[in-house]
């Protein structure tokens, strides 16, 4: 099993590291997600051909600096190789992310250089960069890096690493090292760029359709949800039919164990940041069947 090393350090500066000293508070989230967003972005360029790890090493006194190895194992290389997909090694990853002597262009560096805008174009270019264009900008950077900047979960530790540390009252910078040498730094005015980008949900399926519940549980706030099941499945319903709303609100309308409403339901599945979310929406009570109370018998009529 191949293994690669890479080095930086991170400090966390501001009139409240002034004995050299850091919350655990605010430390331990940090660290937490400088480990996600190595794992992260690893695992957004070589999927589970590798591992990383990040450990903390230890550092000499001065201003609360965090020297940190980032250990790569490379698991799949096989896979890798016939895939032709070349492995973004530990020094390389560290590179993309914080930036180094070898890196013109790293993720801290282009997100604060966005300040959250949207390109107005991109242009695939040969040997895996990509030209964007924005404003009157147009820069070049590795398609890798591209990757990691539209990744959510490598935004959202970026976002843990950076913007909830310089949120905290006395912590004014995050700068990076490679090597002694400053890769890149960030400011409290900056910090919420680093903010993690929403993105719209995307409705999956889209369907209306009847359906007979029995009431498991009522709900007469506003916006409250009634509890509902189908026979096989207890689901949660926003009550949109108006009309049905105002009988029950005015007593018209009531309920015994056992009732069946026949429903128009709508049906909705989104993609959305937080996983696949499934909503339920009564657009329509076209019955409501009381639960049986007496024997039914059949009467025929007498000669």
């Amino acid at each position: 099993m191949d293994v690669s090393h890479a080095r930086f350090s991170v400090n966390y500066d501001g009139p409240a590291l002034a004995e050299h000293t850091m919350d655990v508070r605010d430390l331990a989230p940090a660290l937490l997600a400088l480990g996600e967003l190595f794992d992260a972005a690893n695992h957004a360029l070589n999927g589970d051909a590798t591992q990383v790890s990040v450990n903390v090493r230890a550092h000499e006194p001065g201003c609360f600096s965090i020297d940190l190895d980032v250990v790569q194992s490379i698991i799949k290389r096989g896979i890798a190789l016939l895939t032709g997909d070349e492995i973004a090694a530990a020094i390389n990853l560290k590179e993309l992310l914080i930036g180094g002597a070898g890196a013109a262009w790293s993720l801290i560096k282009l997100i604060k250089f966005m300040r959250g805008r949207t390109p107005d174009k991109i242009e695939r270019l040969p040997a895996g960069m990509v030209r964007i264009t924005i404003s009157d900008n147009t820069f070049d950077v590795p398609l890798k890096l591209l990757r990691l900047y539209q990744d959510l979960a490598v935004r959202s530790a970026v976002e843990r690493v950076v913007e909830r540390p310089l949120e905290t009252p006395g912590i004014d910078e995050v700068i990076f090292f490679d090597k002694g040498t400053e890769t890149a730094r960030v400011t409290k005015p900056e910090a919420h760029f680093f903010r993690t980008p929403s993105i719209e949900d995307k409705i999956l399926i889209d369907d209306v359709r009847q359906s007979a519940f029995s009431i498991v549980a009522l709900a007469f706030k506003e916006d409250n949800k009634w509890r509902l099941h189908d026979g096989q499945n207890q689901i949660s319903a926003t009550i949109a039919d108006e009309s049905f709303l105002s009988k029950v609100n005015n007593n018209l309308v009531s309920f015994a164990k056992g009732d069946v409403l026949v429903c128009e339901v709508r049906f909705v599945q989104k993609q959305t940041s937080k996983g696949l979310v499934t909503e339920h929406i009564v657009e329509k009570v076209i019955d409501h069947r009381p639960a049986s109370r007496q024997i039914e018998l059949n009467f025929y009529p007498q000669d």
